[in-house]
């Protein structure tokens, strides 16, 4: 007989077990990810599928419920994890996932497992078996990557084989790097990651993308960093962290999460040495690869993370299961039609304020020609 049931959010250790499972198995599958996303409005479900008392399936459910209206939306990220054959147990997941959806009043459910498209045929069958709909788009604005660019790290049995293996004018620039003395160091605690992120977002107003809040980098540290899943490397100039790289790990997997460097540093090669680092570090802890995530959005991303010669690996992508199909088409319409257009302006609207922020303050900090500071008294 097949059961699902749910694990509790003190459950951390036997929901990871249960996911460790699976070959699939991600970083996203984790407890600690559903953690990270409560950050940003999601609230985590995980249902654990048994048969006989023995786990035949897992997946983590992100909800979340769409602002100023009674509907909410799913995700599961990177999931299911499920022996794809075993149809009985898929249905009696999905069973359990309508029941939640029909309390939340869910849109749908969107599903990306971490499965690459040249095998993807068995997955297609299963999931449409029940319900859901392969969507032919290749990125959405919120889902993780489906094309992504990873590094096998087993394709090299030592850091300095691995070294070898990349093109040689990132060896170059590697090695530069560390002659002109540019310093890398690890994060060793929240005084540091704030440092970071307030310099990765800086760049990612110079860059024109979208970040989350520092809470939500703040629950990567607390959940993965200090478990010793994870690590932050930090680029600095004369003491000042002015960018870096942060990335997480589980099952043998590491995913680059944030990088960057202030502009005005680019030329000093930075994004070269903490590269090279955060590879050594994964290398070491017997990392099977290393993701950049997705393959770049611009070409100067592209020709950046080629130099390290990954294997851009297309997954099977995203699949939707509808709930409410006149709301679910209305969604997607907002999502893949409406969003990209709108999305532009909102970039430079940012960036206008951000940079209306700064002027602003550096204004209010200018003395005045009495020579005192215009910055109210305090």
């Amino acid at each position: 007989m097949v059961t699902v049931r749910a694990v509790t959010d003190t459950d951390q250790e036997q929901w990871d077990k249960q996911v460790l499972n699976y070959e699939a198995a991600s970083p996203f599958n984790t407890h600690a990810w559903g953690q990270v996303r409560t950050t940003d409005g999601w609230e985590p479900l995980y249902l654990v599928v048994e048969r006989s008392g023995r786990s035949c399936g897992c997946m983590l459910v992100l909800m979340r419920k769409v602002p100023m209206t009674p509907f909410s939306i799913f995700y599961s990220p990177r999931g299911p994890l499920i022996d794809w054959h075993d149809r009985e147990a898929l249905q009696a997941l999905m069973a359990t996932v309508q029941e939640y959806a029909k309390t939340r009043r869910a849109i749908f459910l969107r599903s990306d497992p971490n499965i690459p498209e040249n095998s993807s045929d068995l997955v297609t069958d299963a999931l449409e078996s029940v319900g859901y709909v392969h969507l032919e788009e290749r990125w959405t604005f919120w889902n993780s990557p489906r094309d992504v660019s990873r590094i096998d790290l087993t394709r090299a049995k030592t850091t300095d084989e691995l070294f070898k293996s990349f093109d040689a004018d990132a060896r170059r620039r590697i090695r530069k790097a560390q002659a002109e003395g540019v310093v890398i160091e690890r994060a060793k605690g929240e005084s540091d990651l704030l440092g970071f992120y307030n310099a990765f977002r800086r760049f990612s107003v110079e860059k024109g993308f979208m970040t989350r809040s520092y809470r939500y980098q703040k629950c990567i540290w607390d959940t993965f960093i200090t478990a010793g899943n994870g690590s932050l490397f930090l680029a600095k100039d004369q003491g000042q962290i002015i960018g870096g790289l942060l990335c997480i790990m589980f099952a043998k997997k590491c995913i680059g999460m944030h990088a960057g460097t202030l502009s005005q540093y680019k030329n000093r090669l930075y994004s070269y040495a903490y590269q090279w680092e955060a590879l050594k570090w994964a290398k070491e802890r017997g990392c099977s690869y290393y993701s950049f995530r997705g393959v770049g959005t611009t070409p100067s991303q592209e020709q950046f993370k080629g130099k390290f010669r990954p294997e851009v690996v297309p997954l099977c992508g995203y699949y939707d299961l509808p709930f409410h199909s006149l709301i679910y088409r209305i969604w997607r319409f907002g999502e893949f039609v409406l969003l990209p257009r709108v999305w532009p302006i909102l970039i430079l609207g940012r960036k206008f304020f951000s940079n209306l922020k700064t002027f602003i303050t550096n204004v209010s900090q200018r003395p005045n020609k009495h020579g005192k500071d215009r910055s109210p008294s305090t």
